[in-house]
């Protein structure tokens, strides 16, 4: 029943752990609010990445999920980097 005010609209956003609790509703609510959303993590959480997937493009927005541990520092720079290049631009990052 949320109705967005489209505050994130053209907004691209880099959430870790983005696949379950609070990290799962940001991802959404951000998408509900016009961003698009790239979602950080545990490669044995693919499942829960792919449910927020389908939340996220539900909300009609686009979504990447990039599989990796938050402790690898270049893993961290390539997440950011891969988000810049997949949407065009990099807005918001939520740890």
């Amino acid at each position: 029943a949320y109705k967005a005010a489209g505050k994130l609209a053209g907004k691209a956003a880099l959430i870790t752990g983005g696949d379950s609790g609070i990290g799962r509703a940001v991802a959404v609510l951000f998408a509900r609010e016009g961003a698009d959303v790239a979602v950080v993590h545990l490669p044995e959480e693919q499942p829960d990445a792919d449910e927020v997937r389908r939340h996220v493009e539900g909300a009609g927005r686009r979504f990447l999920s990039i599989a990796g541990d938050v402790k690898d520092a270049a893993f961290c720079r390539e997440a950011v980097e891969r988000t810049a290049r997949e949407f065009g631009r990099f807005d918001v990052l939520v740890n």
